[in-house]
């Protein structure tokens, strides 16, 4: 009896559990909120590997605006998937324009693989959080604070299964983001939630 051939999605689930096995660790640093994320380095070699060993081909683009990363079966090529984001100017501090274009590039690409591979990621943004508005003299209390309400923010959506991707997208948070603006969506979130929590327990009387 002849082999039926996997299609894209279950080959992409393959995919992801393959990956998961690798355990990559995340070699990159955000020395201003002291956390760690995933560099492109990180876990594209291993998704390579994988995609050979599925037959699955992988491309990234942008256009109008827009951060694409299709997925395709090798096997049948007309049998494919697309992720895909809309991209934001970003101003990198110290950086040429051109340099500025390129760190938008990568970031997209990090940010497309790990939506469609569902690399987990603690925290929401990159090495450059915190940075713009950073003062020349810092203490350690100033710096905790600055990040209170981020990491209340990242423990809320955890604990109640919200992703954190959407929500950064939905309030439009970003490395401009200053404490108060994330103490304003956990207040909305935890609004939402009393809410939701209201009306199931009427549902259950």
């Amino acid at each position: 009896m002849k082999e039926e051939k996997k299609n894209v999605y279950e080959k992409l689930q393959e995919a992801r559990v393959m990956l998961q096995q690798k355990n990559n660790k995340k070699s990159g640093k955000n020395k201003f909120a002291n956390f760690s994320y995933y560099e492109l380095a990180d876990f594209l070699p291993s998704i390579n590997e994988i995609f050979k060993q599925l037959k699955l081909f992988s491309m990234f683009n942008i256009r109008d605006n827009t951060a694409t990363l299709v997925i395709i079966n090798v096997e049948n090529i007309t049998d494919t998937i697309t992720f895909e984001s809309p991209i934001a100017e970003a101003e990198i501090k110290g950086s040429t324009p051109i340099q500025c274009l390129g760190g938008i590039h990568t970031y997209m690409k990090r940010y497309l693989y790990l939506n469609a591979l569902e690399i987990v990621e603690s925290d929401m943004f990159d090495s450059k959080v915190g940075d713009k508005d950073k003062p020349l003299v810092e203490g350690k209390k100033e710096v905790e604070h600055k990040a209170e309400y981020r990491g209340l923010l990242i423990n809320f959506c955890k604990e109640n299964n919200i992703d954190l991707t959407e929500i950064s997208q939905k309030y439009k948070l970003n490395a401009k983001s200053n404490d108060e603006d994330f103490k304003n969506v956990l207040e909305t979130l935890q609004e939402t939630k009393k809410v939701e929590n209201s009306e199931n327990i009427k549902l259950e009387f």
